[in-house]
């Protein structure tokens, strides 16, 4: 909920603070006094457009500061933002200078102006007249049906991402087929080059190896025979066996020599086995059995295809699968092309047939509905109001998480008028009293919202204006609510009073704002009653309206 609201130096408001309660807060005051004020600047504190005609001294800043309780919706909306505050409130506020600059800061961090609202989407509404942006938007309504009737959504929801995947997979396959012959040839011709050559694993490494020994031949063969005569040399030497067979004589005089004559015996073993392999190695190698002008040439095949494949020369031999069972699969274009198609098309009806579950739910539930608002539509003073819900199926392209549900919501005011949209039929006060009802409706499953009425009670009085108290009274039970009224039966059924009176001083005239108490409420929604000279009649019908 709003906690509170404080505004320096904007508009004829040079300083007031302002402490909500949960429940319902009503500000009254003549006209002109300035409590419209209070609604622009917190639209402003929360994001809305600048102000051009503040009329600042120099240097002098306006600043609008809101504080939240932090719900749980908020923390969600931050969450997305990846907005960490580290409190139970939320602190917004907006600051604008002398040079028409501004800026705003969330918590004492300067972020951008639309975060105000995504951190505040679905948190707070403003109801005012000619405002109702909701009552042409029929997502609206939808959405305000299915909350209504509680339908669920789940399996839809499900459905219709199965259904979006295998579309997709299908719609691909499809886009395929326009060009698939010019890839066939395509594929065809790689898998040829790639059979020719016939790349395997680490093949292109050992042909690198035997060219670099061909660039290498003289050398190599040099150090080979000067190894080999090395081992000629070992081999016909006895100086490690003379060493050997001393040790062991050591060994029977002086134990303590056991451990060394077995590691030389070890070492002697590991390298007789070292220059037996070595040995076998060099004479393994027969320069003359390498053709290096065909391994030469078989280098080149590498590099010219790992060009045309736009691969690495070492890594050719991995695509050879991928190409033939590409080549697969487009050969059997038409099969593939069938299965999928099955796919879809029952994805398309499971989800259909969830869909029509939906639907004819929100079609019993709407009737409802409009049965229920048009009751009330004489109450609040539409006495030939009737609202109805049309539904039609929306193209398959159009199909979405919701359903398939095309809603058209007509409205008429005169029973001799034909059905139009809301927009077109309805005045600014009915507008807002149709969305009083819709929201006296939805308030039970509404929680912790807070919603401003700007006079949405304007131009009404007696019963009809009772009926309108009540309705708003209602919405508080579960909701914040912050009422801008002129009507003594809304402004009696409040928690909390402020009066907002214009003073002038000096020849400047200001806003400012009092919280009434007890006897100061009877005399103020007296004067809503009688005007500028309370009675005591009037007094009394205050009294019992505070009462009842």
């Amino acid at each position: 909920m709003l906690v509170s609201l404080e505004i320096k130096n904007f508009l004829l408001i040079k300083k007031i603070s302002i402490n909500f309660i949960d429940g319902f807060n009503a500000f009254t005051g003549e006209t002109g006094a300035g409590k419209s004020i209070i609604i622009e600047g917190l639209k402003l504190a929360l994001g809305g457009k600048n102000q051009k005609n503040l009329n600042l001294k120099d240097k002098e800043i306006s600043s609008i500061k809101a504080v939240f309780e932090i719900s749980r919706l908020i923390k969600k909306n931050l969450d997305k933002l990846n907005i960490n505050i580290d409190d139970d409130y939320l602190i917004i506020e907006r600051e604008i200078n002398s040079d028409q600059k501004s800026k705003l800061l969330i918590n004492g961090e300067v972020k951008p102006l639309s975060n105000a609202k995504e951190i505040l989407k679905n948190v707070i509404e403003f109801q005012e007249n000619f405002e109702q942006q909701e009552l042409f938007d029929n997502k609206y309504f939808l959405k305000f049906i299915d909350n209504l009737g509680s339908i669920e959504k789940e399996d839809l929801s499900s459905k219709f991402e199965i259904l979006k995947k295998s579309k997709s997979i299908y719609q691909a396959h499809l886009d395929n087929e326009k060009n698939i012959n010019e890839k066939l040839e395509i594929l065809k011709i790689k898998n040829n080059k790639i059979k020719v050559l016939n790349p395997t694993k680490n093949e292109y490494e050992e042909l690198v190896n035997k060219r670099n020994l061909n660039k290498n031949i003289k050398k190599f063969s040099d150090i080979s025979n000067e190894i080999k005569k090395s081992i000629s040399n070992y081999n016909s030497n006895d100086n490690f066996s003379l060493i050997e067979k001393n040790l062991n004589k050591l060994e029977d005089i002086n134990r303590e020599y056991s451990d060394i004559s077995q590691k030389l015996q070890s070492s002697i073993l590991d390298i007789n086995e070292l220059i037996n392999e070595l040995e076998n190695k060099l004479n393994s190698v027969d320069h003359n059995e390498v053709d290096f002008d065909e391994v030469d040439e078989k280098i080149y095949q590498y590099q010219q295809l790992s060009k045309f494949f736009e691969i690495e020369p070492e890594n050719l031999f991995s695509i050879k699968e991928d190409i033939s069972n590409e080549i697969d699969t487009l050969e059997n274009f038409d099969r593939e092309k069938n299965i999928l198609f099955k796919k879809y098309t029952n994805d398309l009806n499971y989800y259909k047939q969830e869909a029509l579950k939906v639907s004819n739910l929100r079609k019993k539930e709407s009737k409802k509905i409009s049965e229920n608002i048009n009751k009330q539509l004489p109450i609040v003073n539409i006495e030939q109001g009737e609202i109805i819900f049309e539904f039609s199926e929306k193209d398959e392209k159009d199909y979405n998480s919701n359903g398939y549900d095309e809603l058209d919501v007509l409205f008429r005011t005169n029973k001799n008028s034909k059905f139009s949209s809301i927009k077109k039929v309805a005045s600014g006060g009915e507008l807002s009293r149709l969305l009083l009802i819709i929201k006296s409706l939805s308030a039970k499953n509404d929680d912790n919202l807070t919603l401003i009425f700007d006079e949405v009670d304007s131009g009404l009085s007696g019963k009809i204006a009772s009926n309108v108290s009540e309705k708003i009274n209602n919405i508080s039970k579960k909701n914040q609510v912050i009422a801008i009224t002129h009507s003594p039966q809304v402004a009696s059924k409040a928690n909390k009073h402020w009066k907002i009176e214009k003073i002038i001083k000096n020849d400047e005239m200001t806003s400012q704002i009092i919280e009434l108490n007890d006897q100061e409420r009877v005399n103020e929604i007296a004067s809503l009653i009688s005007g500028a000279k309370i009675t005591e009649t009037a007094k009394k019908v205050a009294s019992d309206l505070l009462k009842n």
